[in-house]
C-alpha cells in the first residue's frame, strides 16, 4: 500500500478540515548552566518536552462559511479533543492556539495556523497507608504479649502436676494438628518442653498458623483445654492453655483476613464483625498488657477492612423469569460493558456463589444471590 493510500482525512473533534503542511516540532528541555571564564556551557538534559503539533490548514468551498464554523466551535471548546492527523495517526490533544486567515483574493477559503500540545493525564502519585502491614505488625505484637502472659502464668515447678500438665499440653497441640490434618505431637515431645512455657507458645502458635482457613481457626476460637487432675494448680494451667489458644487462633484470624481479597462488601463486612466480637470475648480472660494490644489489634482490622470493602460490589438478590444459561443472566444483569471475559467471570461467580449445578441451567423463579455491581 503506497503512502498516499495510508493517508487519513484530518479532523478535530470529528470535524473534518483539509491539511496543507505538517510540520513538526521535537525538542529536550535542556537547563543550561553558564560559568564566567568558560567558554563551554555545561548541559543538563531533564526529559523530552511535550509533543507540539502543528498544522496548516484549511476549509473551501461554495459554503465554506459552514464549515469554518463548525470547526470555530470545535476548536473553542474547552479541554482535550481527538485529533485525526493525516501523516501520524490519531492523538488526544488540547488546542494552544489557531489563526484563521481569509481575504478576498482567496475568496471561499479559510485557512487555520494550528498548535496543539498532547494531552496527558499525569497523576500525582497517590498516598495510602498500608492497612494490612499495620494489622500484620500489630498481629506480632499481640501474639508476643499472649506468650508473655502464657509464660508469666506458668508456675516455675510442675511438682505432682506435671503429668496431668503435659496431658493437657498434648492436648491442645493434637487440637491444633487435627485441625491442621495431620496429629504428629508426642508424649515424649511434651515432656522435653513442659516445663519452658515459651517452647510451648511457640509450638502452639506456630501450629495455629499454619492454618489458612477462617473455617479451620474458627474451630479454636472456643477451644478448652482438659486436665486430669483437679488439683487447682492443674486446672489454671489448662485455664492458661485455653486463653493462649484461643488469642492466638483469634490474632491468625485476623492476619488471614488481612491477606484475604474480599469479593464483595458484604462478606467483608461479615468477617469484620465476626471477629471484632470474638476480640472483645477472649479479651475478658486476658491480662492488662495483652487486653491493649488486642484492642490496638481490633481497631487496625477495622481500619484495613474498612478501606479496602469501600469500593466492593454489595450483595443483591435477582429471581430470573425463567429458566436460562448463567451467561445470559450475568448479560441480563450487568450487559456487555465488561466484555466478554468479564462477562464470562461474572457467569462463574454467579454459579460458585448460588452452588449450582450446571452453568446451563440457571432455574427460573429461584431467587439468586448476585452481586450489585
Amino acid at each position: 500500500m503506497s503512502w498516499r493510500e495510508q493517508l487519513q482525512d484530518a479532523s478535530f473533534r470529528g470535524v473534518p478540515f483539509q491539511i496543507d503542511n505538517a510540520p513538526n516540532e521535537f525538542a529536550r528541555r535542556v537547563a543550561v548552566h553558564e560559568y564566567p571564564l568558560q567558554e563551554r556551557a555545561e548541559t543538563e538534559d531533564l526529559g523530552g518536552r511535550a509533543v507540539r503539533i502543528l498544522l496548516d490548514g484549511y476549509v473551501i468551498g461554495s459554503e465554506y462559511f459552514t464549515a469554518r464554523d463548525r470547526l470555530l466551535d470545535a476548536l473553542n471548546q474547552p479541554g482535550p479533543g481527538e485529533l485525526v492527523h493525516p501523516y501520524r495517526g490519531t492523538f488526544l490533544v488540547q488546542l494552544i492556539s489557531c489563526r484563521m486567515t481569509e481575504s478576498t483574493r482567496e475568496g471561499g477559503l479559510a485557512r487555520f495556523q494550528l498548535e496543539f500540545i498532547e494531552a496527558r493525564t499525569v497523576s500525582a502519585p497517590a498516598r495510602a497507608a498500608d492497612t494490612q502491614l499495620r494489622v500484620r505488625s500489630q498481629a506480632e505484637i499481640a501474639s508476643t504479649a499472649a506468650t508473655t502472659q502464657f509464660a508469666t502464668s506458668w508456675p516455675a515447678s510442675l511438682g505432682a502436676t506435671i503429668d496431668s500438665t503435659i496431658g493437657s499440653v498434648v492436648g491442645a497441640v493434637r487440637a491444633v494438628e487435627t485441625v491442621l490434618g495431620s496429629v504428629t505431637v508426642a508424649q515424649d515431645e511434651i515432656a522435653g518442653i513442659v516445663s519452658f512455657p515459651q517452647r510451648i507458645a511457640s509450638r502452639i502458635g506456630t501450629d495455629i498458623r499454619r492454618i489458612r482457613t477462617l473455617a479451620g481457626l474458627r474451630r479454636l476460637f472456643s477451644y478448652r483445654a482438659t486436665s486430669a487432675s483437679r488439683a487447682p494448680q492443674a486446672i489454671a494451667n489448662a485455664a492458661a492453655l485455653t486463653t493462649l489458644v484461643r488469642v492466638q487462633a483469634v490474632i491468625a484470624a485476623t492476619e488471614l483476613a488481612a491477606d484475604t481479597v474480599f469479593d464483595s462488601f458484604d462478606a467483608a463486612i461479615r468477617t469484620r464483625d465476626e471477629l471484632v466480637d470474638v476480640i472483645d470475648l477472649v479479651g475478658y480472660a486476658v491480662d492488662d498488657e495483652s487486653y491493649a494490644a488486642l484492642q490496638d489489634l481490633r481497631a487496625r482490622l477495622v481500619e484495613d477492612i474498612r478501606s479496602r470493602a469501600v469500593d466492593l460490589s454489595r450483595i443483591a438478590r435477582y429471581t430470573p423469569p425463567a429458566t436460562l444459561p448463567a451467561v445470559v443472566v450475568a448479560y441480563r444483569l450487568y450487559g456487555a460493558r465488561t466484555g466478554v471475559a468479564g462477562l464470562l467471570q461474572r457467569a462463574d461467580d454467579i454459579v460458585a456463589r448460588n452452588g449450582l449445578a450446571h452453568p446451563g441451567f440457571v432455574a427460573g423463579g429461584v431467587e439468586l444471590e448476585v452481586l450489585s455491581d
